[in-house]
């Protein structure tokens, strides 16, 4: 009987062959058990409230402030920390280390200078976003929002300067503590939930998610700190002299705000317009993102960390037929993996729901409300994980602002999906609006990528 024998392209054979030998798929290994682990402990941390506080009015307000400060932080971590990456790789490559680090620490300073600029603006600004965000809120909600919006700055400090000093760590392929720590902000909340008792309360959950928020900054800043050269005169030199590479991240880390903001608003939008249905429609749709946050947390997420200081090493090394072999494999294989996930969700969403959240205040009313939603949710994911792929390269190829006519795009497209779906399918329309988009930009960012690779190539 003649043996049969499976075509595969000569990059997957040789990637396969590898397994886990291999940096790259070792490197996706650890981030992926990581990540599962610290979405886990964020699944205890999500079902404890929703056993304490179910659909509650005040736990719409904290996950719409919550949400908003992400997005900012998201916005303002994807910034200079994504333009950082790609030229601290080329530094690193045709300087040396000790000029990178210089890079790195300064690049550091910018960011925190940034947030903490931003976090005063929304401060002082909090009454006029609460009443903008949340026109569905009572006077007695908004006020609570407002209160909550002002005593999470912290969060938004220790949550954007960890993005970068993650993004660092993982610059030098330092997958470990940058892909555990994140756990840490959970830990707080269910620490703080714990401790509270009985007397839980929007302000349990903000104390909780400050206390995590500095654990994790401390723990990445002593990785960080340890890692770089302890001679008086290396510090001296950093505080003194600029590092030339400091401009090029500055200026191109303006594309990447103004990207980031029309990408990480859908969120927000979402959000927002969530308020404007009936009583609970923000946290239902909070709960349903969750669920399909776990499985981007071991496609989408491993694969953006992990793959991106690779490509920043290929566009720095000029290997275009490389970058692109590894575009398509790597997208190959993770959307491969993504696709029985998202019809387990579809499929069995009331059963995964009712697992996970179902008990105390959260009960089969809810459980139906969100495995709605959920279906229409899960559809996003193989195109959000096709679509994270491709924007690391253009990323690392530096072009991100072929990807802004993208972002506003999307963002114009999504709220007027919302506005037309919300009226028929409620909360559920607003998850079928976000998965059409998701769609729309991963085909559009792909050949983005193809393009500026082919415009490379060809100079």
């Amino acid at each position: 009987m003649p043996a049969i024998r499976l075509a595969l392209p000569a990059s997957l054979r040789a990637l396969f062959a590898r397994g886990a030998g291999s940096a790259m798929v070792s490197g996706f290994l650890v981030v992926a058990v990581l990540t599962m682990v610290g979405k886990i402990v964020a699944f205890a941390k999500d079902a404890l409230i929703a056993n304490k506080l179910g659909t509650a009015s005040e736990l719409d307000a904290f996950m719409l402030v919550f949400g908003f400060y992400t997005f900012v932080g998201s916005v303002l971590g994807g910034g200079i920390p994504e333009s950082f990456v790609p030229a601290y790789a080329e530094l690193r490559e045709h300087r040396g280390l000790r000029r990178a680090y210089r890079l790195g620490l300064q690049s550091v300073a910018s960011h925190f200078a940034a947030l903490l600029l931003c976090g005063g603006l929304l401060v002082l600004a909090a009454p006029w976003v609460v009443a903008w965000a949340t026109k569905g809120f009572d006077p007695a909600k908004q006020a609570l929002s407002v209160s909550l919006l002002r005593s999470l700055l912290p969060f938004l400090l220790c949550f954007g300067l960890a993005q970068h000093l993650g993004a660092w760590l993982r610059a030098g392929k330092t997958f470990l503590l940058a892909a555990s720590s994140p756990m840490l902000v959970p830990l707080g909340i269910v620490t703080a939930l714990l401790i509270a008792g009985k007397q839980v309360s929007a302000w349990t959950l903000v104390h909780g998610t400050v206390w995590g928020a500095v654990a994790h900054l401390a723990v990445l800043l002593v990785a960080v700190m340890r890692r770089l050269p302890r001679r008086l005169s290396w510090w001296r030199c950093t505080l003194r002299h600029r590092e030339p590479g400091l401009r090029v991240v500055l200026q191109n880390a303006m594309p990447f705000l103004i990207g980031g903001v029309a990408f990480g608003s859908a969120v927000v939008v979402d959000q927002t317009m969530a308020a404007w249905l009936t009583a609970g429609s923000v946290a239902v749709l909070g709960y349903s993102d969750k669920v399909c946050a776990i499985v981007l947390a071991v496609t989408a997420g491993p694969a953006s960390d992990v793959l991106f200081p690779h490509f920043a090493e290929l566009v720095a090394r000029r290997d275009w037929n490389g970058l692109r072999r590894r575009l398509f494999t790597s997208a190959g294989i993770i959307v491969s993996a993504a696709l029985p996930m998202t019809v387990v969700l579809c499929v069995f969403a009331p059963w995964i729901v009712s697992l996970l959240f179902q008990r105390g205040a959260f009960g089969p009313q809810d459980t139906q409300r969100v495995a709605e939603v959920l279906r229409y949710a899960s559809f996003q994911i193989p195109f959000y994980v096709l679509g994270t792929v491709a924007a690391r390269v253009v990323i690392s190829l530096q072009a991100s602002r072929y990807m802004l006519t993208v972002a506003f795009s999307a963002l114009f497209l999504n709220a007027s999906l919302n506005w037309l779906l919300m009226s028929r399918l409620g909360a559920a329309g607003i998850a079928l609006s976000t998965s059409i988009v998701h769609a729309v930009c991963a085909f559009a960012t792909c050949a983005t990528c193809l393009l500026v690779i082919r415009r490379k190539e060809a100079a």
